[in-house]
């Protein structure tokens, strides 16, 4: 398995050396700003969902009176800060994936299994679109809402076909991307997450952190 730290978004101004790559590389820019957005969102529900949590225990601890509806605010908070991120980390390469097979690949054969693979996620979440939509048409119209302090559920049902919709346009960038590498393997990568070596991985978090490997660790990538 791989995870965040093993793949890098190639979205580098050295890669744009063709129409189409100069093309594919302003909408990867494009997206990325509503991705980036989305993400700082998400973190901040994550930020206040902790800080409301500490004001529960603080309450229910101290003085005997907790929050009222807490249990309801997570549930519908949940949903956006579970969601509103996935085309970021999708972008970068964060969500983990086994590689076993695609690591051993090169060149041609590597595209063409990454579009593979990005064309049959694509087709799933284009088909958790329309169902996501629905449930929140319902929502909607049948005036759903939580047990305790009846919170309305449907902008949170809302968020997830926003957020997939994100999803999708980013999949279809990226298969764009491997496409174009499968057609032309000499020309650098744009708008798709690279596969990195666990030596490589080693290396460069050595050089994030500045700290040195101890002598005589094997395949420790760099000098001591």
């Amino acid at each position: 398995m791989e995870n965040a730290p093993g793949i890098l978004s190639a979205r580098v101004p050295g890669a744009m050396i063709d129409p189409y790559g100069r093309r594919l590389a302003l909408m990867d820019r494009m997206l990325a700003a509503v991705e980036d957005r989305l993400n700082l969102l998400a973190g901040i529900l994550v930020f206040a969902l902790m800080g409301l949590g500490v004001v529960q225990i603080v309450l229910r601890t101290v003085f005997r009176a907790p929050v009222f509806g807490y249990i309801d605010i997570v549930e519908v908070s949940m949903v956006g800060f579970a969601v509103l991120s996935i085309a970021f980390v999708q972008r970068v390469g964060g969500h983990v994936r086994m590689e076993l097979l695609v690591s051993r690949l090169k060149g041609r054969k590597l595209w063409l299994a990454e579009s593979f693979n990005t064309l049959l996620a694509a087709f799933i979440v284009a088909v958790l679109i329309p169902y996501s939509y629905q449930h929140f048409v319902r929502a909607f119209e049948f005036g759903d809402s939580t047990i305790d302090i009846e919170l309305v559920t449907w902008p949170a049902k809302l968020v997830v076909p926003l957020a997939l919709g994100v999803l999708l346009a980013r999949l279809l960038v990226q298969l764009a991307g491997y496409w174009r590498l499968f057609l032309h393997p000499g020309l650098a990568p744009v708008a798709v997450p690279q596969v990195k070596s666990a030596k490589v991985q080693a290396e460069e978090e050595i050089i994030r952190t500045g700290d040195k490997p101890p002598r005589g660790t094997p395949d420790a990538g760099v000098g001591p």
